[in-house]
């Protein structure tokens, strides 16, 4: 799978919210449990053509407006980040559930915006401890989940977009990093 942005609808257009009908059926759809895999860059060395790798993760949307990707790997968030030091001491820190605020936009296919709330980590940087939360895109059509329903698989999209320490955004990742999923329902 390529990791790639959205083609979701960008309409602006306020007649197109969603009813509750509308929005109970994109739940039918895609609530429950997945085991899946999250799609993340990672350079091979030995073949430039291959630049991303896979982990199995497991996720759930229990409601209309919230799904839980669970135990995601930290090391993965410090991966783009530009100081070393900051990096490692971020690498160490134990996985952690990311709680997401979903808005299906779409029932056809059912399709859903992306709210990742920021992991946060107290990490010893410098010799002094340190507040870093992992900031994601939200309210954009880059962090996205789409449900293909003849396949019965969700694929969904979200993207680590700022690193902020002691509540204050750094210039400490080096690129905004995409994170793709894709799995069946269990």
């Amino acid at each position: 799978m390529v990791l790639t942005t959205s083609c979701l609808n960008d309409s602006n257009d306020s007649s197109s919210e969603m009813t509750k009908e509308q929005v109970a059926y994109c739940l039918a759809k895609v609530k429950g449990n997945y085991t899946g895999n999250l799609i993340y860059l990672a350079k091979n060395i030995k073949d430039v053509k291959d630049n991303t790798d896979t982990l199995k993760i497991n996720w759930s949307i229990t409601n209309d407006s919230t799904m839980t990707i669970k135990n995601f790997p930290t090391r993965l968030l410090a991966s783009n980040i530009s100081d070393e030091k900051l990096k490692a001491a971020l690498a160490e820190q134990p996985d952690q559930d990311i709680e997401c605020r979903i808005g299906f936009i779409n029932t056809s296919p059912v399709q859903y915006l992306i709210n990742p709330k920021s992991p946060s980590y107290t990490v010893n940087h410098d010799g002094k401890d340190h507040k870093i939360q992992v900031a994601f895109y939200v309210n954009s059509t880059n962090s996205f989940g789409t449900y293909n329903e003849t396949k019965k698989e969700l694929y969904m999209q979200i993207i680590e977009g700022a690193i902020f320490m002691d509540d204050k955004q750094t210039a400490y990742l080096s690129d905004v990093t995409p994170f793709a999923f894709e799995a069946t329902k269990n």
